[in-house]
């Protein structure tokens, strides 16, 4: 399981930094062109578009993945660890709810959208979507899972849990 997992984190990473990479020799090759020779590539910018969506969504499920989005946890990291658990639960259940709200929406913007594709490049408008589909349902079983390793395992415990001393949890739990 974790060399599938470390796999998956690997062809996340190697996707985002070719999309990335894209994006950015797509746009500086398009600078260059405009003004070494006066004419530009006139799809780059609209695909340099689509990839930074991507760009964003899919970084979104890696700072998920690690854990690394914004959060207020001074009042939880004091309480104790069962009291944790609880409000870990619940915080990632509303997480996972609103997820999911979230690609209801994106469903609907699909249906709304289906026969719009862009200017230069023809592709379809969907793909804006889809970023946010990918990346919720990505996001959703991230953060199913380390709520089950927290809550049931003791594994993989969020950073606010190490602040606390008296938590009582075993050596290393912490780690991933």
């Amino acid at each position: 399981m974790e060399k599938t997992l470390k796999y998956l984190n690997l062809l996340l990473n190697s996707v985002i930094v070719l999309i990335f990479v894209t994006m950015v020799g797509l746009v500086f090759l398009n600078v260059v062109m405009r003004y070494a020779f006066d004419s530009g590539i006139t799809w780059s910018e609209e695909l340099a578009r689509y990839l930074f969506v991507w760009v964003v969504f899919l970084g979104a499920v890696v700072a998920m993945k690690e854990k690394g989005h914004l959060g207020v946890d001074v009042l939880v990291s004091m309480v104790p660890l069962k009291a944790q658990k609880v409000l870990y639960l619940i915080s990632n259940t509303i997480i996972i709810i609103v997820l999911s709200l979230f690609i209801d929406g994106l469903f609907k913007m699909i249906e709304l959208n289906k026969m719009i594709t862009g200017p230069a490049t023809g592709i379809p408008e969907v793909v804006f979507y889809l970023a946010g589909v990918v990346s919720s349902v990505l996001m959703i079983a991230i953060v199913a899972v380390q709520t089950i390793r927290f809550v049931f395992f003791n594994q993989d415990a969020p950073p606010w849990v190490k602040n606390n001393p008296l938590m009582g949890l075993k050596e290393g739990a912490n780690k991933k």
